[in-house]
């Protein structure tokens, strides 16, 4: 039986096919270089020999890298990474830029324009392919990442869309709320923040009951007593994300009033940060002027100010037309969000038997922002690395007891270890150094004397990495929470899919499939039902018989799933898994009616489990069956075709086995 299509992939196949790099230089020997070495490689090259066409190039197809020399006539280097570095559209397109020996100040320039990295001419063959490698794999690692946020911005809108009052209500609040942020002069980096928890502000509302949801305003009495929690809900679903710290400070704050008549901490006065002081009165100036229109939320806001919210705030607001009259800009509210530098310090371990050295790399990084923690031998690295488990290590290949590539073969050997950026610093200016540090995992080279500004670029550079890759298994672990979350309004259904994963993955191993399949399996089972997050709850957990109206509602739920959870590619191959778990094996299910081998076989599997979890479980309409019963059941229905029998006789084995 072949293993099924399902699931996550590694980070190498997310890299896939070494990427598409656009090469700009106006020497031609050198683009040629370039375009050799890279090519050898398996990269596709661009080449264009001057700044204009560089621009031009990137505005037809956004390459993966852009390697780029500083000094070009007519538009050089700094130019075109500045505007590219300026726009939120191509801003996370990475530049490494080639410089002279020499340069110093064009690198500091590089560094001021938003350069992710530098190259020194003559091109090193080592040096560019590591380069462009890592730049590639950060760009690919960051448009995944923003395909999962988008798919928990897709859940939010999805969880609204269920009221016809309450649809588009979070993005008008994200746009009246980056507007008035961006009005009151605040830092970028502030702006950014409240304009993602305005977008996310209600996230918390899919742990509410709907009925709550859809009671009369304002709310009072045990509908309010439930509705208060939302805030705290929304919060603790983001919590895994380190970088949504301000996002979920917002959230959690922005019922919060200067009297001190919010919740949940009945702050006051300048307790009430700012980002939630602009995200609740944006988001009561909204609703009023939903359910009651924009007359009467004007005047209710001018009786707030002073009171709830700060007089100067509310006036700030009442002269911005385009909030006041709830407009969204054509690109949505994400358009209006401002362009952030990517800057994130890290905590690195620093190993160098030279006190000089260490000084020296000490005062370079703590001064670029980072936590450093200096030791002088390979020893002393490995036990500062198991206490601290920095983001990164940056270590001198020639220690006495435990060297450089010692302490790097050994951190990527353990699982805890195996994913931290190393960086080897060697005064070998040949090659022999770098070719065994390739072979015991290192991440990055440094030549001694160092350059501070290309140390500040390459530390960057591979934090990104290290950081991007942390944040997108935190991404997919709030996606996991919010199905949860869901689950948990209902007692019927609270813990379903965690059960379906785990079982969907015993029976996988039943099979004798895969063992990385059947931790897939899992996945898809967390995830089956992620599509119910736009289904009312009234249907859901309708005791009676659905109207064909009704069922039809129902029976979207797989489909919409698969459209919730499309973009994130490090689940691409669960997504049949997501949309055919209602399949059956006749043909009869939905929402494609596929039949037989037709179906996926993770779906198959998945549906089974599903099928043997609900028939196990409490539900709306009927008490839990006894094993012996479900499988009665289970063993009719797979003689009438509903089911695959392989898998039906292996789940047998399975319970039999388990007991």
């Amino acid at each position: 039986m072949s293993a099924p299509d399902t699931g996550a992939i590694s980070p190498d196949e997310l890299l896939g096919a070494p990427g598409f790099v656009l090469a700009v230089d106006d020497q031609d020997m050198n683009l040629e270089l370039v375009d050799a070495i890279l090519g050898m490689e398996g990269f596709e090259v661009q080449t264009v020999t001057s700044g204009a066409a560089a621009l031009a190039a990137v505005a037809r197809r956004q390459p993966d890298c852009i390697v780029l020399d500083v000094m070009m006539p007519g538009m050089n280097g700094f130019e075109v990474a500045r505007r590219l570095k300026g726009d939120r559209h191509t801003r996370w397109i990475p530049i490494v830029m080639l410089t002279a020996l020499s340069e110093v100040e064009a690198k500091v320039q590089g560094l001021e324009v938003g350069a992710d990295d530098f190259l020194n001419k003559p091109v090193d063959r080592l040096e560019l392919i590591a380069r462009v490698r890592s730049l590639v794999k950060i760009r690919r690692l960051r448009a995944e990442l923003e395909t999962s946020e988008d798919i928990i911005f897709s859940m939010a809108r999805a969880l609204e869309s269920k009221s016809p009052v309450m649809a588009g209500h979070s993005e008008r609040v994200a746009a009246g709320a980056l507007r008035l942020a961006t009005a009151l002069g605040l830092p970028v980096s502030a702006i950014d923040t409240i304009g993602k928890a305005a977008c996310l502000h209600d996230l918390g509302q899919i742990g509410v009951p709907e009925r709550v949801l859809e009671a009369p305003r304002p709310l009072a009495g045990d509908d309010l007593v439930a509705f208060r929690p939302h805030v705290e809900i929304g919060a603790r679903i983001l919590a895994p994300l380190e970088g949504f710290a301000g996002v979920r400070e917002i959230i959690r704050h922005h019922h919060e009033r200067r009297d001190g008549s919010g919740y949940p901490d009945g702050l006051r006065g300048e307790a009430v940060p700012v980002g939630a002081e602009i995200v609740g009165l944006v988001d009561c100036y909204v609703d009023l002027s939903a359910r009651q229109g924009r007359a009467t939320a004007e005047a209710a806001v001018r009786e707030m100010a002073g009171r709830e919210f700060g007089r100067a705030l509310v006036m700030k607001l009442l002269e911005l037309p385009a909030v006041l009259a709830g407009e969204l800009p054509e690109g949505g509210w994400e358009s209006l969000l401002p362009v952030v530098a990517p800057s994130r310090p890290g905590r690195i371990v620093v190993a160098d038997d030279s006190p000089s050295n260490r000084e020296l790399l000490m005062e370079v990084l703590t001064s670029a922002g980072h936590q450093v923690v200096a030791v002088n031998s390979g020893v002393a690295a490995r036990q500062a690395i198991e206490r601290e488990l920095p983001d990164l290590v940056v270590t001198d290949v020639r220690m006495p007891g435990l060297d450089g590539f010692e302490l790097c073969q050994t951190l990527k050997a353990h699982p805890r270890t195996e994913l931290l950026p190393v960086i080897l610093v060697t005064a070998d200016k040949g090659v022999d150094d770098r070719k065994r540090g390739v072979a015991v995992g290192a991440d990055d080279f440094l030549l001694v004397p160092i350059n501070h500004q290309e140390l500040v670029a390459r530390v960057r550079s591979l934090l990104r990495l290290h950081h991007l890759a942390l944040d997108l298994e935190h991404h997919q672990a709030v996606i996991l929470s919010l199905a949860n979350a869901m689950e948990a309004k209902d007692p019927y259904t609270h813990g379903h899919s965690e059960r379906v994963g785990a079982f969907a993955e015993s029976l996988g191993r039943q099979l004798a499939l895969p063992e990385d399949t059947c931790q897939l399996l899992r996945v898809a089972g967390y995830l089956h039902d992620i599509g119910k997050i736009g289904i009312p709850e009234r249907l859901l957990c309708k005791p009676g018989k659905l109207t064909a109206e009704e069922f039809q509602t129902i029976v979207s739920h797989p489909s919409m799933g698969e459209v919730i959870c499309r973009p994130l590619r490090t689940v691409r191959r669960v997504l049949p898994l997501i949309k055919h778990h209602h399949e059956r094996f006749d043909g009869t299910g939905y929402p494609d009616h596929l039949a037989g081998e037709a179906i996926p076989l993770g779906a198959r599997v998945l549906a089974l489990a599903d099928a043997y979890d609900a028939l196990t479980s409490e539900r709306s309409y009927r008490k839990a069956l006894p094993q012996a019963e479900a499988l009665s059941i289970l063993a009719r229905e797979t003689a009438d075709g509903k089911w695959d029998p392989k898998i039906y006789a292996a789940l047998r084995v399975m319970l039999a086995r388990t007991g």
